[in-house]
């Protein structure tokens, strides 16, 4: 879906797209004019902000040597974008990041540094910790990974949504979220300091935003998982 989907969806809602008439919300801002996409892009920052999975990117990362690591980024660990937060780690990826190896089994930290042995050091991860409460920007791994060594891991993690800066351009998150930034949008433009403010009708989109949000959670959280290749005990 692009991004002019969602931005008619916001235009035709507050009446502005009369044939004849300038548009009171351009599309697109200037220096001195604020534009929709500016919404937009604030909306699907707050989508982002509650739903890290929807921006998640998978993909092989560089560990740096020992057991604590910071989030992805693309100076230190090779990564495509940088992080915004933690997801897990899935499997070794061998020396180069193209050969992938046994799965990383997650840990609580309290409990890996707990039993950690702290001069063993390996080639291969077996377990991962991260706790986002303690330290968002920190995460561990276990063995050790040695000084000198290319250790290269799969990991997935979330990132900061690109920019939208044309209409055409398609939207930085799945379909379903379009309803939720319609009405993110209307709810800024509507509590704004301009002619269109309308504190009730903001905080009405603003509930539907948040409820949608929640709706949408809920079924992600309980839909059913793939079912066992194995077949049914």
């Amino acid at each position: 879906m692009r991004a002019e989907t969602v931005l008619r969806l916001v235009s035709g809602a507050l009446q502005d797209l009369e044939p004849g008439l300038e548009s009171r919300w351009p599309w697109e801002g200037d220096a001195e004019r604020i534009g929709l996409l500016d919404f937009l892009n604030a909306a699907v920052r707050a989508v982002a902000l509650h739903r890290p999975d929807v921006c998640a990117v998978t993909e092989a990362i560089r560990l740096e040597p020992g057991m604590r690591q910071h989030i992805p980024c693309r100076r230190l660990h090779g990564a495509s974008r940088d992080a915004t937060g933690f997801i897990e780690l899935i499997r070794n990826m061998g020396a180069d990041g193209g050969h992938p190896g046994p799965a990383i089994v997650a840990a609580r930290p309290e409990l890996l540094l707990a039993w950690a042995d702290a001069q063993r050091s390996g080639p291969v991860v077996e377990n991962f910790a991260y706790d986002r409460l303690t330290n968002s920007a920190i995460y561990y791994v276990y063995p050790a990974v040695p000084e000198g060594c290319d250790v290269w891991v799969e990991a997935t993690y979330s990132a900061t949504p690109p920019e939208i800066v044309s209409a055409e351009q398609p939207l930085p998150l799945p379909d379903d979220y379009a309803q939720a930034l319609t009405h993110h949008m209307l709810a800024s433009i509507l509590s704004g300091d301009n002619e269109s403010s309308n504190a009730g009708k903001a905080s009405y989109h603003m509930q539907l935003f948040s409820s949608l949000l929640g709706v949408k959670t809920q079924v992600d959280t309980t839909w059913p998982r793939a079912r066992n290749s194995m077949g049914d005990a």
